[in-house]
């Protein structure tokens, strides 16, 4: 599979998951969705580690460093996101996302 294919699988999966919990935040409260969101991502993340050792001793040995891999990865998704996520407060005619914004 080449990168673009690969990276096309990945947005539209990332999609397909943030359109769940789109409907979640239609009847909850977001920072709830939000929450489970990061446990079930987490979660997940956990049992790739796990599957992917060959025995406890294995898994034990490469704990740290699945844990710096899957937070470096994280924290370096989100910010790209928030950067994105920032052009929505240039000026413009009409702000981005406006409905989602606090109102003062």
């Amino acid at each position: 599979m080449s990168n673009q294919d690969q990276d096309k699988l990945l947005r539209d999966l990332a999609d397909s998951f943030i359109n769940v919990a789109n409907e979640h935040a239609d009847i909850q409260d977001k920072n709830i969705v939000n929450t489970a969101f990061l446990y079930a991502a987490s979660r997940f993340s956990a049992y790739v580690a796990a599957s992917s050792a060959r025995n406890l001793e294995d898994f034990q040995g490469k704990r740290q460093q699945g844990i710096e891999f899957f937070t470096s990865e994280f924290k370096r998704m989100l910010e790209s996101n928030m950067e994105n996520y920032e052009k929505v407060f240039q000026p413009s005619e009409q702000l981005r996302y406006e409905e989602f914004m606090k109102k003062e």
